[in-house]
């Protein structure tokens, strides 16, 4: 099996998400307890010291209600969005959460936000309920990009122990919109309810990912709505969607996007019923989505711009005798003479022409103008959208560009193709960019499109460890280590030792192994993407002692030092983006008048699908150690159902890696 099939296998173990026509979707009658009217608290919730129901949270959603309806707009109806959201601080952490952003699209005020509402909460020293208003100086709006801006509300008076609430209205001028609905977040919600109420005449696919209990109720009614031909009498649909005491998505190590757990709805229009079997199919078809890009003033139409001042690189390039070398000299120029301002966006801000002459400009800007190169210098290049893997899972079934935050390069070679972020100053031309491998990308051609696996089963995260060392009397260790970081690996330490060298030796060299002290690195070929990141490094170990015996282990900055999957249960799949290789080479002298009484015995150990492979062999000779360990993962993603097994296995790998060497001093004949 293929490393594409293995993941494609593992992918469909996720637990099924069903699909259905939110008129026929499954409905359980119940009851709901009334909520707190907005404005009036109840004293318990300001005396909570803790969630119940997920101890330890930074903060409690006590509430979380949305509302979407339709009314009479400009052209035809407008979709209305009300929401209501009251929030318990817990924790010192938890303060973040009384300073609120929301997003908004306010090109030719697609998206209004209106009839904000804010208070805080707090107990006076009597005990007393204080309500205070926040002051409109402390709601506002920031623009982000010509797009889209965030409205901010500062909470002044939020302090540990404070409730927060705050509820808007955001009128949206289409009919096609229905928000999409997070039950869960990251912090724990006690209680949350979605009101959809839309004419029976629009038809929309819901797709629920939903695990716990979600209470729903619905009712129709008729309402008038006046039309530019006369008034009509309009069939609605109410449905109520509630869902309780739902703990919080917390970060586990190397998890995708954390909202790819939270239980959610999302919503597509999909028909229009005219009535009498007069249906009319909206839903949009990937090829469709292709021709509204290409014609896209902030897309398709940037790669056929004419950049000035382009023709060298051009020249250059047509005079290389492959496309790879071709490919190589356009993605280096271009990320050498552009700049990167953070921003992340499938469409270009102010157009390719004006970011070249600014040598700077969003991820959009950048790619697509690396796009327009590399077609101008008669490669087959087009955009591929993505998600990250931090910003969450794709979903082709729905044919939303909402979906994608980051649109990249893509160049066919034969059989092969490349993957290309010209934002990133460091990676080689030959792997897939970190933040999308593993991912699924859609790449913008005619006719249809394609979708593709963005996997690498060529490249690697590689860490070759050469360590030596002299023990002296005194159970001290002086030695040297080369570590070279390979592929993936060098590319994540290439980046955190530009951005800052005292960081970096911190996280691998000095915090993982506390009996070692760092004399001196020196590091090598951080910009150098053709040569592994170079390590140099003199350190002084102190070794454990108990009487005659000497302890010490032979992992050392093998980047294997710690295990981070401890937890008992977990919720996430584990996602390494990438497969990864590490060797540890060893050579250790230990004093005269010292022996060797214990050594870990040569091991080879393995999954039962062989997806991780460890070999140990240590031989010792007179007052020589050597030592070769190789640790093999050849699987870049285990679903949550595998956890049990991957961390059992994981438990026992560390701990084989970690045992000591135990040497003896002889006793006198």
């Amino acid at each position: 099996m293929t490393v594409n099939e293995q993941k494609l296998k593992d992918r469909s173990m996720k637990p099924i998400v069903f699909t259905l026509l939110l008129f026929s979707f499954y409905c359980c009658a119940t009851g709901q307890k009334s909520q707190p009217a907005f404005g009036k608290i109840d004293k318990a919730d300001l005396e909570m010291k803790d969630c119940d129901f997920d101890k330890g949270a930074d903060a409690l959603t006590l509430i979380d209600w949305g509302n979407v309806f339709f009314r009479r707009g400009k052209d035809f109806f407008n979709t209305v969005f009300e929401t209501r959201v009251r929030i318990k601080i817990l924790k010192e952490a938890g303060l973040s959460y009384a300073n609120v952003s929301i997003p908004y699209f306010d090109e030719n005020n697609e998206e209004q936000i209106q009839k904000i509402t804010a208070y805080t909460y707090n107990l006076d020293e009597s005990g007393n309920i204080k309500k205070t208003e926040v002051g409109k100086s402390s709601i506002y709006s920031k623009r982000i990009n010509k797009r889209h801006s965030v409205m901010i509300i500062a909470f002044p008076e939020a302090k540990v122990g404070s409730v927060v609430e705050y509820k808007y209205t955001m009128e949206i001028q289409t009919w096609t919109d229905v928000k999409d609905w997070y039950f869960q977040s990251r912090i724990p919600t006690k209680y949350s309810e979605y009101q959809v109420n839309i004419p029976t005449a629009f038809h929309f696919t819901i797709q629920p990912s939903v695990v716990d209990k979600m209470d729903v109720t619905e009712d129709f009614s008729e309402d008038n709505v006046a039309l530019n031909d006369g008034m009509y009498t309009v069939k609605m649909l109410k449905k109520n969607y509630v869902m309780q005491h739902l703990r919080g998505i917390k970060n586990e190590p190397f998890m995708g996007s954390p909202k790819d757990y939270m239980q959610r709805l999302e919503f597509q229009l999909s028909q229009l019923d005219y009535g009498n079997g007069q249906l009319v199919n909206l839903t949009k078809k990937w090829s469709d989505i292709v021709e509204i890009l290409m014609k896209n003033n902030d897309f398709g139409l940037q790669l056929e711009k004419k950049i000035p001042g382009s023709e060298t690189i051009i020249a250059s390039a047509s005079k290389l005798p492959d496309i790879e070398a071709k490919t190589k000299l356009i993605y280096n120029f271009v990320r050498k003479k552009m700049t990167w301002n953070e921003e992340e966006h499938i469409f270009s801000e102010d157009g390719v022409i004006k970011a070249w002459d600014n040598s700077n400009g969003n991820i959009a800007d950048i790619n697509l103008l690396l796009v327009n190169l590399l077609k101008q210098a008669g490669l087959t290049s087009y955009p591929i959208l993505f998600s990250t893997r931090e910003h969450g899972l794709v979903n082709d079934f729905y044919t939303f560009l909402t979906q994608f935050n980051t649109v990249m390069a893509y160049v066919k070679d034969g059989e092969k193709f490349y993957i290309l972020d010209a934002t990133d100053k460091i990676s080689s031309h030959k792997l897939i960019p970190e933040a999308v491998a593993n991912t699924k990308g859609f790449i913008v051609k005619p006719e249809n499109g394609e979708w593709i696996e963005a996997i690498d089963i060529t490249h690697k995260y590689k860490v070759l460890a050469a360590v030596h060392g002299d023990i002296d009397s005194t159970g001290v260790m002086k030695g040297n280590c080369l570590v070279n970081s390979d592929e993936y690996a060098k590319r994540e330490r290439s980046e955190k030792w530009m951005k800052d060298k005292e960081k970096f030796k911190d996280e691998y060299f000095t915090k993982p192994y506390a009996k070692v002290k760092i004399d001196e690195l020196t590091v090598n070929n951080a910009e150098l993407d053709s040569l592994p990141l170079e390590q140099k490094i003199q350190f002084t170990y102190a070794l454990n002692n108990s009487g005659d015996y000497r302890y010490f282990t032979v992992n050392l900055f093998s980047d294997l030092d710690d295990n981070p999957f401890i937890a008992d249960q977990r919720l996430a799949d584990i996602d390494f983006g990438y497969m990864q290789d590490y060797m540890i080479f060893g050579s250790y002298t230990i004093p005269e008048g010292y022996t060797f009484e214990t050594l870990p015995e040569n091991i080879s150990m393995m999954m039962p699908d062989n997806s991780i492979v460890f070999n140990r062999f240590l031989q010792a000779e007179d007052n020589l150690l050597n030592a070769r360990i190789t640790v093999s993962f050849k699987r870049t993603f285990y679903p949550a159902t595998d956890y049990p097994d991957f961390a059992a296995f994981y438990k026992k790998l560390i701990a084989k890696l970690n045992e000591q060497i135990v040497i003896k001093k002889k006793t006198a004949p």
